[in-house]
């Protein structure tokens, strides 16, 4: 059901959004989204500067009285089908039209200040549709987006409207239409500095002139030309950051009393020459040929300093950890040096079980089938234990006791 723009509808309006009930002392009027059906009742509101039409019921322009002051008319989401009752607005600056019925721009020539027009998704299709245009020459953002236009001819429109500086055309079929239609566009239109959402930066237009001169070759030559010029002034503010720098540097090293110069006065005890690296010191590559032997390969004996050192931690009451040993395994440094550790634990349990007489324990202290057969493969370091190290009476006895401790450890982690 439409709605009448009635006085006391207007009034009501005005206080719902902040303005005055004396129609004459509001320069904005909002009368979006009410289903009003024609325009009435405004002929009061002589200072209006804004005014909000937008997703009414409105066929026409028809009750719009002279607003002198009037600079924006949005009356975008109606029924519009032409735009005519504009005489009495010449100061209007910005018109939206979109989502209309407009088949054809007209009415616009006692604008003489209008410079935005938006006029998407209405039904614009030809030349003829979009001629009046040219009675528009203050026009410097034209927005005609989603309509129907496919007559590259419309390039001749736009070429009469001296100040236009946006143009939008993106959804309508002229722009398929159009070989290489950027470049062209482009090209027609000197004082174009936007089209379809994307700028037209100076360099961009400098190519597209070359092109529309010479071609593809002279945009290249115009592309390496472009180039060159940023890289000259890349230079040139290289140098100029560099002399500012020595002229601080010159200015320090005169303040501290230092020999006058253009480099950095803290780097003074710093050379320019080419740093000499050291040689490593005989001990640290000592150190690591051992780090090296370290790792116990298969078919070779352990280094007996490692022997010995296992069996000093074994005195101090130490528990070694045992390597884990996967038959499937890969033969890595990890896993055959953890294997050989693990074959040397277990045969220290062994024998601590063997001497305490720890018989009812044999099974826990005896290494399993599958330990047995990884340490069958490494019964070369027994014989390296048994050749290396040679223990008196006294050192036996002592391990016993340490042999003892570390098994109490095990045997309480167990528990």
């Amino acid at each position: 059901m439409a709605h009448i723009m009635s006085k006391q509808t207007l009034v009501a309006l005005c206080k719902e959004h902040g303005g005055y009930k004396t129609p004459n002392l509001n320069d904005k009027l909002y009368l979006n989204f009410k289903g009003f059906s024609r325009i009435e009742n405004l002929e009061d509101y002589t200072a209006l500067k804004a005014l909000f039409l937008e997703g009414n019921a409105l066929d026409s322009f028809e009750g719009l009285p002279s607003l002198p002051d009037l600079k924006c008319l949005y009356v975008q989401q109606n029924s519009i089908y032409e735009i005519s009752h504009l005489e009495g607005a010449p100061e209007l600056d910005t018109l939206n039209i979109s989502n209309n019925l407009l088949k054809k721009i007209e009415g616009l020539s006692s604008c003489t200040k209008l410079s935005t027009l938006i006029c998407t998704n209405n039904q614009l299709s030809t030349v003829e549709s979009i001629e009046h245009l040219k009675l528009c020459p203050s026009l410097s953002s034209l927005d005609l987006q989603n309509n129907n236009m496919s007559d590259p001819g419309v390039l001749d429109i736009f070429q009469q409207l001296p100040n236009l500086k946006c143009l939008y055309l993106k959804g309508n079929p002229v722009v398929s239409a159009i070989k290489n239609y950027r470049k062209v566009v482009i090209s027609a239109i000197p004082s174009l500095g936007y089209l379809d959402e994307k700028p037209v930066f100076e360099d961009e237009r400098r190519l597209v002139t070359a092109w529309s001169i010479g071609g593809v070759e002279a945009e290249r030559e115009e592309r390496k030309l472009i180039k060159q010029e940023q890289e000259a002034r890349d230079r040139r503010n290289f140098e100029a950051m560099q002399e500012i720098r020595k002229q601080g540097y010159r200015k320090r090293r005169e303040a501290l009393g230092l020999p006058p110069g253009d480099t950095d006065p803290a780097l003074d005890e710093y050379s320019d020459e080419e740093y000499t690296f050291l040689e490593d010191p005989p001990e640290l590559i000592e150190a690591r040929n051992k780090l090296a032997a370290y790792t116990y390969r298969e078919g070779h004996e352990e280094p007996a300093d490692l022997v010995e050192a296992r069996r000093a931690l074994v005195k101090e009451g130490m528990h070694v950890q045992e390597g884990v040993w996967k038959s499937d395994a890969d033969e890595s440094d990890g896993h055959v040096y953890f294997n050989s550790v693990k074959c040397n634990q277990l045969e220290l349990d062994a024998a601590l079980a063997q001497d305490q007489g720890l018989a009812g324990n044999q099974s826990a202290a005896e290494p399993s089938a599958q330990d047995s057969t990884a340490c069958t493969k490494n019964t070369h370091v027994q014989e390296a234990f048994e050749k290396d190290v040679v223990l008196t009476e006294s050192q036996e006895d002592q391990n016993k006791g340490a042999f003892v401790t570390a098994l109490e450890v095990d045997l309480g982690e167990l528990d």
